[in-house]
């Protein structure tokens, strides 16, 4: 913007009776030039998500431009007008146009597909069923099965001890039906009491020997059963992580307790009796 001073003089010739009189007056005027600089530049934008691990919760995507934008429907804008916000509930793929204030246009496109509401199932099972042993259960995801839990209640603890990464562990096998918690012991030192049927000893190295204790407690904190297993060493299993897919026989009586949990955190809990 450009302002000028511009100076014009007038002459006013006065005549009077006697004298004659001559004054000048001089007005200034101020110009304003306005130069106009078109914006041709197109916004640029960067797509960012909550998370983009398997998830069951919704994810946020947001939308931040280097420059002012107009309003997108669906979106959520900004008191500064950079940032555009959405919550997404289920997978979804779009592209959508982002204006600038000058009408430039970029297209942008987000993608989420890593929602997965979807509860895991145990294929020809139902909740509460009563089964004549053995039975071989078939777990099934469609995004995968992280991790499956069985738990037999039983009259008396039995465990079994193996090695998963490098690292001793131990799984309950049957319990007592009042377990609520379990005290972990090596060579009668107490390690660890925790609710979990299946436990990792970390930092404790598998090929060690070492005699494992478990107790199973009620709610109380009363000893319900006692198992020892003596001297476990480098010969016992090594555990590999289930997959999509994965299949278990029950073959002993009882009644059972099956947790499955996919990889997006949704978790599915049949109880069964096979007889």
């Amino acid at each position: 913007m450009k302002r000028n001073k511009i100076g014009i003089i007038f002459g006013v010739l006065l005549i009077g009776l006697t004298n004659i009189v001559n004054a000048k007056y001089v007005y200034y005027f101020e110009e304003t030039i306005i130069e106009l600089k078109r914006d041709s530049s197109l916004p640029i934008c960067q797509v960012r998500y909550s998370t983009e691990e398997e998830t069951n919760q919704n994810v946020i995507v947001t939308i931040t431009s280097n420059k002012q934008i107009e309003q997108v429907s669906g979106f959520e804008l900004s008191e500064d007008k950079k940032t555009l916000t959405k919550e997404v509930s289920e997978n979804e793929i779009q592209t959508i146009k982002i204006r600038d204030f000058s009408g430039n246009c970029t297209e942008v496109e987000y993608n989420v597909n890593y929602i997965d509401k979807e509860f895991p199932q145990i294929i020809g099972c139902e909740n509460g069923g009563v089964y004549k042993g053995p039975v071989s259960l078939e777990y099934h995801d469609n995004s995968g099965i992280a991790e499956i839990q069985i738990d037999h209640y039983d009259e008396h603890l039995d465990a079994t001890a193996y090695k998963i990464n490098g690292n001793l562990a131990v799984s309950i096998k049957a319990h007592p039906l009042n377990t609520k918690k379990y005290r972990y012991y090596i060579e009668e030192e107490l390690y660890s009491t925790v609710t979990e049927s299946t436990y990792i000893f970390t930092g404790l190295e598998a090929e060690m020997e070492k005699a494992i204790k478990v107790e199973a407690l009620d709610e109380e904190g009363n000893v319900l059963d006692t198992i020892a297993i003596e001297e476990i060493c480098s010969n016992f299993e090594e555990k590999e992580s289930v997959q999509n897919y994965s299949e278990h026989e029950l073959v002993k009586k009882g009644n059972y307790q099956i947790k499955v949990t996919d990889f997006a955190g949704n978790e599915t809990i049949y109880q069964i009796k096979v007889k």
